[in-house]
């Protein structure tokens, strides 16, 4: 078995060095890039290599060690992530409460977790999964661990928003960076791997905007493109629409952030892709654009916005997930984005 990894050669080659004893194994690593381009998996196959019991280069895929990982059941390889357990009497599993980020108390317990003999592995892996989802107590409390963790664990944290990291947490591991995959690459692989048509594996490659992941998941549950299709279409609506439409965009999506930041995020990340393809479109760039179903509609709003207007447009849905993150208030962060978007002129 090989790491299997597509489009991140660079950092498995410096996992791969470490494993090897040829380069340094560090304590903490921050896999930085965005989301659904191998971070995860690459995390899984280090831990698997780390631990490998077999002869010859690792990881075997086939040991005991390398299955109970790749099946998250290793007693030694923990994902550690949001709605996690603690071992505070009055609030065990925080899966019950609908919570949305990694507590203090989740901590402590890790805490207690590391500073035992690892039970059968040569390295007890703790994956951090989202990284970025610590609260600020939590990430405070996590830095003991991070400076001097057992010589028997290695502390691998995976983050979209690395910025929304404190700056005492990134200086303490080694950062290795993610970066989209090739739409060539996603292509070929949807086609010889996972046995997807040519004219499907090009469509979601393009849509893909370099995350494998999203790509192979889209293959497998259709669901996925119907709700990125109603997704455009809202957006193209609220663009079509006045003050009023967007006010009431706003409204709808802050709301829903309390309940589902991620599905918010997901949004925004198309409101970007959508301008982007505007942005090729107004440049002369058709050739790039990823939506190419809807060009017809992007030719005409091209033509009313311009390259002034779609970066414009950038800008501001660059701020405004920015505030979102920051503000206390959501929709005042939503509604200050769509008020920053270009409106086309009365009678364009």
């Amino acid at each position: 078995m090989s790491w299997d990894i597509i489009g991140q050669e660079r950092a498995v080659a410096v996992l791969r060095r470490a494993v090897a004893g040829e380069g340094k194994l560090s304590h903490a690593y921050l896999f930085a890039g965005p989301e659904r381009v191998g971070r995860a998996t690459t995390a899984r196959r280090f831990a698997q290599a780390l631990n490998c019991n077999a002869e010859g280069e690792h990881p075997c895929g086939e040991c005991r060690s390398c299955r109970l990982i790749a099946e998250d059941k290793h007693p030694d390889v923990e994902l550690f992530g949001v709605g996690g357990i603690c071992e505070e009497s009055d609030h065990r599993d925080h899966s019950a409460d609908g919570s949305r980020e990694i507590r203090i108390c989740q901590v402590r317990r890790l805490e207690r977790v590391v500073s035992r003999t690892p039970f059968e592995a040569r390295y007890r892996v703790i994956i951090v999964d989202p990284a970025e989802s610590l609260t600020r107590e939590a990430a405070n409390a996590f830095l003991k661990t991070l400076e001097e963790p057992p010589p028997q664990v290695i502390l691998l944290l995976i983050a979209a928003r690395e910025e929304a990291l404190p700056a005492t947490v990134r200086s303490r591991c080694r950062r290795l960076a993610f970066s989209g995959v090739p739409r060539e690459a996603i292509e070929a692989a949807l086609h010889e791997r996972w046995n997807a048509e040519p004219e499907q594996a090009a469509r979601l490659a393009r849509l893909a905007q370099g995350r494998l992941g999203w790509a192979v998941a889209a293959l497998e549950d259709e669901k996925l493109l119907i709700d990125r299709e109603r997704i455009v279409d809202d957006i193209e609506s609220a663009l079509a629409g006045g003050l009023t439409e967007r006010f009431a965009y706003a409204a709808s999506l802050g709301a829903r952030f309390s309940r589902d930041p991620q599905a918010v995020r997901a949004t925004l990340e198309l409101w970007r892709d959508w301008w982007r393809d505007l942005l090729l479109t107004a440049a002369g760039q058709e050739e790039l654009v990823a939506d190419t179903e809807r060009l017809d509609t992007l030719r005409l709003q091209a033509a009313q916005y311009g390259v002034g207007g779609a970066v414009q447009a950038l800008t501001a849905i660059a701020a405004g997930r920015r505030h979102l993150e920051e503000h206390a208030s959501p929709t005042l962060a939503l509604e200050a984005m769509l008020l920053e978007l270009p409106v086309v002129a009365s009678g364009s």
